[in-house]
């Protein structure tokens, strides 16, 4: 549900209809706008402009007032309908006022799929996302700030009557993601997803929290008794699908719009780290044109012709569009082919955010129809936010004239079957109905279903759905024992079978030898699934024994089979967890390439037994240059401090470069960091002895590099080479900044001096002046504040206001401003710059806003000197010529080291892909004014250290004792935890807020036309 990346691959069939349509020449796609500029249409003319590929048909199912804004859908087992819906979004209820959202239930589906029935079965929620109905039908799991709670109907009156809290506290400082997705899992777990930027700890029954931040995966037992990962990262996951081979899909914001999901694997996030494997690996390398993805359905019925069944449909909430990829198996490993959209509208209101396969095989769509969709793209206090509309609709298939396809199968209420019925229903075509059927009986079956499933699996059946899902309602019920399950597994068999008889073993508490003998037997299977099965349980029941077959497996896998690779990767790491594995190595007679693979998994077992197997490999084995640089980095955090002189000895020995070497060493003393050492004396004099030749290059990013190295190594004996760094007119204005504010990092009152004499030396270019005034403010001593308040008395408007923006990020230079201002020593229009005043009143001073009133009675209001540069900037550029080639280049230079944009640029900021489509007006603001909304995930962090220094910039995470932020230049600055004083995010934007003046005009105009040129449109077809 989350920012734009808008237009991708938009292909539709232009024939298409969605119930009745208009005219041909009506029938083109809405325009994709942050903020519509379309009226909002009743349901019926909603409907109207909703395009399907011929043959189907777009029903309503319920619409406002009956229903608000729906967020999520789920069928109960009695076929109804039900969803929770909200008015309160975005802001949750926190003032004592009783909220106002609900679960709804829709029931009594006509002919044309209308909900003839609605009841309310639970009011005064609080932005309920979340929600699954239970075997019962009369209660469900519901998620309403800040838990998940159990909602029961107790006295049959429909209405939840009982509020149990089961699982929780859901953090919600963002509002768009929390909790959602409740899906059941062949198992009885219910998988979900946790959303972004908010942190939670999430616990049962048992008190065993999970500790999630933004994007993570997880699943619950049902009686609220306990919960665990299945997979960390991913941005804003919105929605879980399984397919018939029991593997788990989701959808995503600002990752990828789809990921088969691994257990255990790490997926990208912003700022976040992996587990040393790298992350899990992608089934699509298209993003659909956007990154607002919510909901996800893998078709898995027979409603829908062939062409359709085993492909993903997924809800793009900004192109108001669902997005339709067919998968291509490279192994065990899907790939999703782009297919054309499936629906498409001409509605821009039209919000896709939940997808569900129902009982009938139709697809279920929650639309909520809004004019806004972004939670941080568009401000969320925009008067143009509805709070009402919601629409649910049906999508069925209703063949043609000479192909007519099948009448849908009326509702059923599987509460009531009999357990015949239900066992039929284990062999359906529809995944959902085998699931409903499955849950009835592992709750009512009784005695009676574990002996007729008992005897069906003992009769050689040949149905493998039903033979997959009778094994799972037996394990459930722990009535599946192993004689049984070799017995099913002995005869030949659909991969489907084995598969799901692998993956049951995975949870079971240990492997005896019989069936670890099955499992073994697996690993060479001619279907890539069941290794891929196998491996999973050998990751999960660790053996000295299992090491020589994934290292089999692993080998003997193709590059393209990624998530096989992985998974073999994963399971092969889960044979060193324990320490008393490694000293045992040696009686498996490994060759070069085993201990290679032993290597490359080693560095994700954070144990000392680990270090010591890679401090020995480095030293006998040649390996590329970023493995050595992950191995060294382990050594150095896990291994012994012994290691220490030996990774030295290591890193000046063989023919690598100074580079490298520095390199190195940096990961040394990081390792070192994070473990929580001081600085190590030999790293220094090795480093100092290197860094010369990097800091005399050519080559302004070598000379970076020396800077890097100089700073993090703490190299002090460096600062006169520092000095010349600073002095040299060849190099970018950026990388002679940075060797000055090293100098600051390496000797304070040395860098101090400096840095004054900069930024009162006018001969100076003035983005070295104001690079300064900034490293100045960012030094909490009176001596650096007056430094950059006397400058003030003298320095360029330019300058002022960028030493002004620096001062005000701290109480005290924030005070020390007002103070000056007020005895005319800077000037007042200093005060209607709006990350000025920002700063100022976040520096919690008594009364700033009077302060502020009174120091600008007669000036002209700010946003009136704003609106200014906005326009005179949107004449000029419609005015003066501009190029998209040059504007790449300025965008390389100013934009890309912090934000990435069709896969190129640093993944610090937002993403930028299709950020043309946001048009001249709001790219001017974002550019101008990037103060204006910030997301919560992207303000800035200030790090007060206890030396006087202050460190702010994009807080991306924290890897043992250090804390990683990104500066202005996106690079990263590692802090020590210790050396840390406080800790405070402001609501401000770590992008400079002077863009107008750090780039000469015409370079603003060329970046305009590059900008306004990445659309990514295609045309509909």
């Amino acid at each position: 549900m989350r920012s734009v990346r808008v237009l991708g691959f938009l292909l539709m069939a232009l024939g298409a209809v969605a119930g009745m349509v208009g005219e041909l020449d009506a029938q083109t796609p809405a325009p994709v706008e942050n903020v519509s500029t379309l009226p909002p249409r009743s349901p019926q003319e909603e409907q109207k402009a909703l395009h399907v590929p011929p043959g189907f048909e777009v029903q309503l199912v319920a619409a406002d007032p009956d229903i608000q804004k729906p967020l999520n859908i789920a069928f109960d087992d009695k076929g109804r309908l039900w969803v929770t819906d909200t008015v309160e979004y975005p802001y949750p209820v926190e003032d004592g006022r009783k909220p106002r959202d609900t679960v709804k239930i829709l029931s009594d589906f006509g002919p044309d799929g209308r909900a003839r029935k609605i009841e309310t079965f639970a009011d005064g929620l609080n932005i309920p996302i979340g929600l699954l109905p239970l075997p019962s039908s009369n209660a469900a799991l519901v998620h309403s700030i800040p838990n998940v709670y159990l909602l029961h109907d107790s006295d049959g009156d429909g209405k939840a009557d009982v509020k149990e809290r089961f699982y929780g506290e859901i953090g919600h400082r963002d509002t768009h993601g929390m909790t959602n997705a409740f899906t059941w899992g062949y198992d009885g777990w219910i998988y979900a997803c946790h959303g972004f930027s908010n942190d939670s700890q999430v616990a049962g029954r048992d008190k065993k929290p999970i500790a999630m931040n933004s994007g993570n995966t997880y699943r619950m037992r049902a009686d609220g008794s306990h919960a665990e990962y299945i997979t960390h990262g991913q941005v804003n996951p919105f929605g879980l699908a399984f397919d018939p081979l029991g593997n788990l899909y989701s959808c995503d914001c600002h990752s990828r719009p789809v990921y088969q999901l691994l257990r255990g694997a790490y997926y990208p996030s912003f700022g976040k780290p992996d587990d040393g494997l790298g992350y899990g690996p992608e089934m699509v390398t298209h993003d659909h044109g956007s990154t607002g993805i919510a909901g996800i359905s893998y078709y898995t019925a027979d409603q829908y012709p062939q062409s359709y069944r085993g492909t993903t449909f997924i809800g793009n909430v900004v192109t108001n569009r669902i997005n339709h990829d067919k998968i291509e198996w490279h192994g065990a490993s899907p790939k999703g082919i782009e297919q054309p959209d499936f629906v498409w509208s001409e509605d821009n209101w039209f919000r896709p955010v939940d997808i569900e396969l129902g009982p009938d095989g139709a697809l279920y769509v929650a639309d909520f129809y809004n004019r806004i969709i972004g939670h941080y793209e568009v401000p969320l206090t925009h008067p143009g936010r509805d709070r009402t509309s919601g629409r649910i609709w049906r999508i069925v298939y209703k063949g043609n004239a000479k192909h007519p396809a099948p009448a849908l199968p009326g509702p059923v209420d599987r509460t009531k079957s009999s357990v015949d019925s239900l066992i039929l229903d284990l062999a359906s075509p529809n995944l959902p109905v085998r699931i409903t059927a499955a849950n009835q009986l592992v709750e009512r079956g009784g005695q009676v279903a574990v002996d007729k499933l008992l005897g069906l699996l003992k009769s050689k059946l040949k149905s493998a759905p039903l033979i997959v899902h009778s094994l799972w309602v037996l394990e459930r019920l722990g009535k599946l024992d192993d004689p049984l399950l070799l017995g099913v597994v002995e005869t030949p068999n659909d991969p489907t079978v084995l598969v799901h008889s692998l993956l049951i073993l995975v949870d079971r508490p240990s492997l005896p030898p019989l069936l670890e003998t099955f499992v073994l037997r697996s690993m060479d299977d001619a279907s890539p699934h069941v290794r891929k099965a196998a491996a999973e349980v050998l990751g999960a029941h660790a053996d000295l024994n299992h090491i020589r077959p994934l290292l089999s497996l692993r080998q003997s896998t193709a590059a393209d089979d990624t998530h096989l690779l992985h998974v073999a990767r994963m399971a092969l790491r889960d044979q060193f967890k324990d320490k008393e594995v490694w000293p045992k190595l040696d009686t498996l007679t490994l060759n070069a390439r085993d201990r290679a693979d032993v290597a490359d998994v080693a560095v994700a077992v954070p144990s000392a037994e680990a270090a010591a197997f890679l401090l020995a490999h480095i030293q006998k084995a040649k390996d590329s240059p970023e493995n050595v640089s992950r191995y060294v980095h382990h050594v150095a955090r896990y291994g012994a401090k012994e290691s220490i002189p030996t990774l030295l000895t290591f890193v000046k020995a063989g023919d690598r470069s100074p580079g490298e070497r520095i390199g190195l060493l940096r990961m040394i003393q990081q390792g070192s960091q994070e473990r929580g050492e001081a600085a190590i004396p030999e790293v220094q004099r090795t480093a100092l002895g290197l860094v010369q030749s990097l800091l005399d290059s050519k080559n302004a990013d070598e000379v970076g590099q020396g800077i890097g190295a100089v700073r993090d190594l703490q190299l002090k004996d460096a600062i006169p080479a520092l000095d010349k760094v600073f002095a040299r007119d060849d190099l970018p204005t950026p990388r002679r900044a940075e060797a000055l504010s090293a100098v600051v990092v390496l000797d304070q009152p040395v860098g101090l001096a400096r840095l004054k004499a900069a930024l009162t030396d006018g001969r100076l270019a003035l983005p070295l002046r104001e690079s300064a005034a900034i490293a100045l403010a960012n030094v909490e001593r009176p001596e650096a504040r007056a430094a950059v308040l006397e400058a003030l008395a003298v320095a360029p408007e330019n300058l002022q206001s960028t030493a002004a923006a620096a001062l005000v990020r701290h109480r005290e230079g924030a005070e020390a401003l007002l103070t000056a201002i007020a005895a005319g020593k800077a000037s007042a229009r200093l005060l209607q710059q709006r990350p000025i005043t920002i700063g100022l009143e976040n520096a919690n001073i008594p009364n700033v806003a009077d302060q502020i009133k009174k120091l600008l009675a007669g000036l002209p209001p700010a946003d009136q000197k704003l609106r200014e540069l906005l326009d005179a900037r949107r004449a000029g550029f419609q005015a003066a010529p501009h190029d998209v080639a040059a504007g790449a280049k300025v965008y390389e230079t100013n934009c890309a080291i912090c934000h990435q944009m069709e896969g190129k640029g640093a993944r610090i900021g937002p993403q930028l892909d299709g950020v043309g489509t946001r048009g001249l007006e709001r790219l001017l603001e974002d550019v101008l004014d990037p103060n204006r909304n910030v997301d919560q995930m992207f303000r800035v962090t200030s790090l007060a250290l206890k030396d006087g220094r202050v460190v702010a910039g994009l807080l991306l995470r924290q890897e043992g004792q250090v804390v990683i932020i990104a500066d202005a230049l996106g690079k990263e600055v590692r802090v020590p935890q210790d050396e840390i004083d406080e800790k405070q995010v402001v609501q401000m934007s770590p992008m400079p807020a002077d863009m107008a003046r750090l780039i000469p005009e015409a370079d603003f105009y060329h970046l305009l036309d590059y900008l306004l040129s990445r659309r990514e449109e295609k045309p509909v077809k």
